[in-house]
């Protein structure tokens, strides 16, 4: 069994996920943590998610307090929209990815009367985008909300209700208590519909551009680099209309807010999963965004073409791996008809 589970991983990490999969029933016996773990992230990342789920809490039966299960787990419950034991066990993360601390008591949502908070920004430009609808409910329950962010969103989010900095050191920070951001949610007790888009909002300026806006590029720390086009499909994609572009070095842009201001006037936004869509979602600028399959993202469902956390977005997802041509075909119909 355990030959068979390492054919399995070989095949996951060349991508052949159906020959994964097959392996990973085949030697489910041995090391459930692993096996099922395993069978879980790619029944999760092509959509069957009420299959992960309940492979996923076999694994972790057998394995309790296995991170990466509660991990995958965690996104799985909150794909389905089973928010409050989705975010407990996407808790996880801090097992397995880096995050900054401070030299604080950590929030674990008690009480934030007549307390200060500082909130730390983690994982990429979009996460934080995604997590900052949540500032304005924590702000009501704490006497300051402090918020610690990369340099690129500090502008931008600005115009919530806190003290927004960028730093590498917390040290002399004055409150009482931190949290990671993503963790702000769980202990508010709070989901999507808790905090709806439009979370942000930019101002229609003098030369604002018109027409659509279009991002086809993504940073490299994202896990899913099949999410971003080849050349030849870009040069199709971009000729499908009179495009402004809004990468920063097509646009000019210094930060986000240079972008969101960008984007006010635009009829429509076109953009790879990237933080331009989160960005646009959260702008509620109405969104196409391109979906390459599998899909790691936990914040678009797969029961349809929209996603709770950002309602003006359409999502547009590959039929099979690498259908970019079906993905250009119904961008030009979603231009052309409007929608």
């Amino acid at each position: 069994m355990e030959s068979i589970f390492y054919e399995g991983l070989a095949h996951q990490k060349a991508g052949r996920l159906d020959e994964a999969e097959a392996c990973y029933r085949r030697a489910a016996g041995w090391r459930p943590s692993w096996t099922l773990g395993n069978l879980g992230v790619i029944l999760r990342i092509t959509g069957r998610l009420e299959e992960a789920e309940a492979v996923l809490r076999e694994a972790l039966a057998a394995e309790p307090e296995h991170p990466r299960t509660e991990h995958t787990l965690g996104m799985t419950l909150i794909q389905l929209g089973k928010y409050a034991e989705g975010m407990a066990l996407y808790e996880a993360r801090h097992k397995l990815l880096p995050r900054p601390t401070a030299p604080f008591p950590e929030w674990r949502g008690e009480s934030l009367k007549d307390k200060r908070i500082l909130i730390l920004a983690e994982q990429g430009l979009g996460d934080q985008i995604l997590w900052s609808r949540f500032i304005p409910l924590l702000a009501r329950e704490a006497a300051e909300v402090r918020l610690a962010v990369a340099r690129p969103l500090v502008r931008l989010f600005e115009q919530l209700p806190a003290t927004v900095f960028n730093a590498q050191s917390f040290d002399d920070q004055p409150v009482d208590l931190w949290a990671s951001m993503g963790s702000v949610p769980r202990w508010l007790g709070a989901g999507p519909a808790d905090a709806p888009a439009p979370t942000l909002v930019a101002p229609q300026v003098p030369g604002t551009p018109s027409g659509v806006g279009l991002m086809l590029q993504g940073g490299g720390r994202n896990p899913n680099p099949t999410r971003v086009p080849g050349g030849v499909t870009a040069k199709a994609i971009r000729g499908l209309a009179a495009f402004t572009p809004l990468d920063p070095e097509s646009s000019g842009a210094r930060d986000f807010a240079d972008t969101a201001n960008l984007m006010a006037g635009l009829e429509k936004v076109v953009t790879v999963d990237t933080s331009v869509a989160h960005l646009a979602g959260a702008l509620g600028r109405p969104t196409i965004i391109l979906l390459s399959r599998p899909a790691v993202d936990w914040y678009a469902n797969w029961k349809d073409d929209r996603t709770p956390w950002y309602p003006s977005a359409r999502l547009v997802r590959q039929r099979t791996p690498g259908d970019w041509a079906g993905v250009i075909g119904d961008v030009a119909a979603a231009l052309e008809g409007g929608s």
